[in-house]
């Protein structure tokens, strides 16, 4: 009977524990709303409406390998001329990868972040895939940016090979355990009166939604900065140009890292840097 009794004891001393320790895991959706707008602000000159931009669904591989207490690694992958990663391709300016990782540094303080680039110049998206995924088999990142769409549309190529390569490439990053962004090309005005990019665009666009990845829409950002006079392309002045190139890059950086960061569960986060206690 003692015996019954202080085994008793112990059961609800033990439900009690379990009770205390499920309150202190659980986060509200209130707190998870709140920490999502305690992220840093995007500079209001950066700035486009949700109906540009809005976020997607969520990054579970990121979020995984966040709460596991491994490093942020992002690898950025181009058709443009090989660069540095601390560097565009006009001197004096901050490319956008250098500015993502110290955008996204703000917005997980305490974590390792670092982005590398791989350039691949010239390239389609059907020529693309396998070096991304030789990259993305050798690096291991968290993250893949993978910014295409500019040759095929230049070259007018075929709309079927082009969705069929960027659902080959998605599914090889997924298939080794890292997350996908696909971006789409620049805008401006010059270049969208000579190259129709816009079957390309939309393709992207409802490819991303199809797969369940994030479309990162960086033609009709730039359109709308564009159309709202934040930045001029046909002014050919050096210094305009400078000041042109050095906005696109600083807000694209910021808009990236802003959408990366809202998709990253946040309980993933706080685990690691104490923001749930």
């Amino acid at each position: 009977m003692v015996r019954g009794r202080a085994l008793g004891r112990v059961l609800r001393m033990l439900t009690v524990a379990a009770i205390l320790l499920a309150a202190s895991l659980f986060v509200s959706p209130d707190r998870v709303l709140a920490d999502q707008a305690a992220l840093p602000p995007v500079d209001p000159a950066c700035a486009v409406p949700d109906s540009v931009l809005a976020p997607g669904s969520g990054l579970p591989r990121v979020s995984a390998q966040l709460a596991a207490g491994r490093p942020l690694s992002v690898l950025v992958v181009h058709s443009a001329k090989s660069v540095s990663n601390k560097s565009a391709s006009k001197p004096g300016i901050v490319g956008y990868p250098a500015r993502l990782e110290g955008e996204l540094k703000r917005r997980l303080p305490g974590r390792e972040v670092s982005t590398a680039v791989l350039s691949l110049p010239g390239e389609a998206a059907p020529a693309m895939v396998a070096p991304l995924t030789r990259a993305v088999e050798e690096q291991r990142p968290a993250l893949v940016v993978w910014q295409t769409g500019t040759v095929d549309a230049m070259r007018s190529l075929d709309l079927e090979s082009f969705g069929t390569a960027l659902q080959s490439g998605i599914a090889e990053v997924q298939r080794r355990g890292a997350d996908i962004v696909i971006m789409d090309m620049q805008y401006s005005m010059h270049t969208a009166q000579l190259i129709d990019s816009a079957p390309y665009v939309s393709y992207m666009s409802w490819l991303a939604q199809s797969s369940d990845v994030f479309h990162f829409p960086r033609y009709d950002i730039m359109r709308y900065w564009v159309e709202d006079g934040r930045v001029d392309f046909a002014d050919e002045s050096d210094e305009a140009k400078r000041r042109s190139y050095d906005f696109v890059h600083q807000c694209i950086g910021q808009l990236l890292a802003q959408s990366v960061a809202t998709m990253i569960d946040p309980l993933s986060i706080g685990r690691r840097t104490g923001a749930s206690n």
